[in-house]
């Protein structure tokens, strides 16, 4: 496939996808006893997407820094499990809890990304502990310092 095709099909991909985020987002609310609410990161990771993808577009569409050349399948594969990922977050979150989807689109996102011949032998329990930890600390610092209430599914987080 070539890479302008592929750059312009990912770029409204992202579009779609920044759009339904910050749709579904607003749904959760933006505040909500002065304090952000559950909808008001998701809402501007959305709108961040939805800008720097229609920014892209318009890059593309007028004719400026156009791209050329092919893309390697398995390059192509890794994006389409990255932005796989990334859609099933946005579906996985209202069922699972952020937590939960987070963690899981992180083990993901870092298995497929790293380079097969440097997955050592702890690859796998490091990207785990590191993923899990991550969920923990931001849980920690938007839930309980900041007081953002966060989406969570029926296990509580």
């Amino acid at each position: 496939m070539g890479t302008a095709l592929l750059d312009r099909a990912f770029t409204l991909v992202l579009l779609g996808l920044g759009l339904f985020i910050t749709w579904g987002a607003w749904n959760y609310g933006l505040y909500q006893n002065g304090i952000p609410g559950p909808g008001f990161f998701p809402i501007l990771a959305g709108l961040m997407m939805t800008i720097l993808a229609a920014a892209l577009l318009l890059r593309d569409l007028s004719g400026r820094m156009r791209l050329a050349g092919r893309i390697d399948p398995v390059v192509m594969l890794a994006i389409a499990a990255v932005t796989g990922a990334i859609v099933l977050f946005v579906y996985l979150a209202p069922l699972t809890g952020m937590g939960l989807a987070a963690f899981a689109v992180m083990v993901g996102i870092g298995y497929v990304t790293e380079e097969s011949h440097r997955r050592g032998r702890f690859f796998l329990l490091r990207l785990v502990l590191v993923s899990a930890g991550t969920v923990v600390l931001c849980h920690f610092f938007f839930a309980k310092v900041i007081g953002t209430p966060l989406v969570t599914g029926p296990l509580g987080f």
